[in-house]
């Protein structure tokens, strides 16, 4: 019968580190899983938020222009709840809407100016008016929003 060793204390000392930094790993490649998992969930959504607003700016314009005499239609107020309901669908996703207002300051982080106008009315710098609304996931600037700015 062969004589078993014992291990030493060193030899658990040894064997128990590297379970600690396989357990370490093994905790980091998770966390590096998660935020990749994230990632891709982000970018698949910016892809479907870049296929989709090309329709909901069509739609917003169409309802911005809309005849007074027609704001109580049924056919109308039908697409303008459309509009509200994919802004809403996108806002659930995680993709929240900028809205500038005129006569806010014009925010280069934010904001793209298509042009810059002389406006008595509105300070310079200020926005006269929005062309388009802008976009962010989480803090990540999908699309500005488009504005025209007083000079």
């Amino acid at each position: 019968m062969k004589n078993k060793k014992s291990p030493t204390k060193n030899e658990i000392n040894e064997l128990k580190h590297g379970w600690q930094r396989t357990q370490a790993d093994f905790e980091n490649f998770k966390k590096r899983v998660e935020k990749e998992k994230q990632s891709w969930n982000e970018e698949g959504k910016i892809e479907a938020f870049n296929q989709i607003i090309p329709v909901l700016d069509n739609l917003v314009a169409a309802t911005n222009h809309l005849p007074e005499s027609l704001k109580q239609d049924g056919w109308a107020q039908g697409i303008m709840f459309i509009v509200k309901q994919v802004q809403q669908t996108l806002e659930n996703l995680g993709i929240l809407r900028i809205s500038p207002k005129v006569g806010d300051k014009f925010n280069p982080n934010f904001h793209e100016a298509v042009s810059v106008e002389k406006n008595d009315q509105i300070d310079s710098g200020c926005i006269i008016n929005v062309e388009n609304s802008g976009y962010l996931i989480g803090n990540k600037l999908i699309r500005p929003a488009k504005v025209r700015v007083s000079e």
